[in-house]
C-alpha cells in the first residue's frame, strides 16, 4: 500500500543513512536541519554531539548555532536552582566555555537569509545581566533578530 509521504520517507531514509557514515547520528534530533544547512553556509562541519559547541570552523573555532524560521533565538540553560550550587552566571559561562561565540540565523527553507555572529563575551555579559536582574526559575532569554543587532561587536554578515 502506498501513502504520500513515502516519498518523503524514502529521501528522509538516504539522508539518515549519509549522515550515519559521516557519524551524525543525532543531529536531527533537535533543531538539526537548520544547523545542517547554515554549517554548509559557513563551510564549517557539525561536532557530532548535543551538548557544547555546534559547528567547527576551518579555523578550529567552536561555535553556537541558532536557526529560526520565525525570527525568534532561544537560550535556555535549565533551572536557576541548582542542585551543584552553580549561580544562572556560572552555569551561562560554563555553557560558553571553549565557545568563540554563537552564529544566529533565519532560514527560509534551505536559505540562509539573516545571519549575525554574536562575540562569546558579549553574549555572555548580556545572558548573564539579563539572569541577575530577573527571577524566573527557568534560565531562558529570547532574543530577535533586531535585538541581537543591538548587541556590542556583533558582525552582521546577511541583514
Amino acid at each position: 500500500m502506498t501513502h504520500k509521504y513515502d516519498s518523503i520517507v524514502e529521501n528522509l531514509r538516504k539522508v539518515f543513512d549519509e549522515m550515519a557514515a559521516l557519524g551524525l547520528l543525532d543531529v536531527l534530533a533537535k533543531g538539526g536541519v537548520g544547523e545542517i544547512i547554515l554549517a554548509n553556509h559557513l563551510g564549517h562541519d557539525l561536532v557530532a554531539n548535543d551538548k557544547g559547541a555546534d559547528g567547527l570552523g576551518a579555523d578550529n573555532k567552536k561555535y553556537e548555532y541558532k536557526v529560526s524560521v520565525t525570527d525568534q533565538f532561544n537560550f535556555h540553560f535549565g533551572t536557576r536552582i541548582s542542585q551543584s550550587g552553580e549561580t544562572p552566571s556560572d552555569k551561562v559561562k560554563r555553557h560558553f566555555n571553549g565557545l568563540s561565540g554563537s552564529f544566529c540565523a533565519l532560514r527560509h527553507g534551505t536559505k540562509i537569509k539573516k545571519l549575525i555572529f554574536v562575540p562569546t563575551d558579549e553574549l555572555v555579559s548580556n545572558l548573564c545581566d539579563h539572569f541577575n536582574s530577573t527571577t524566573g526559575q527557568q534560565l531562558n532569554k529570547n532574543y530577535n533578530f533586531a535585538k541581537l543587532k543591538t548587541l556590542p561587536n556583533v558582525n552582521i554578515i546577511i541583514d
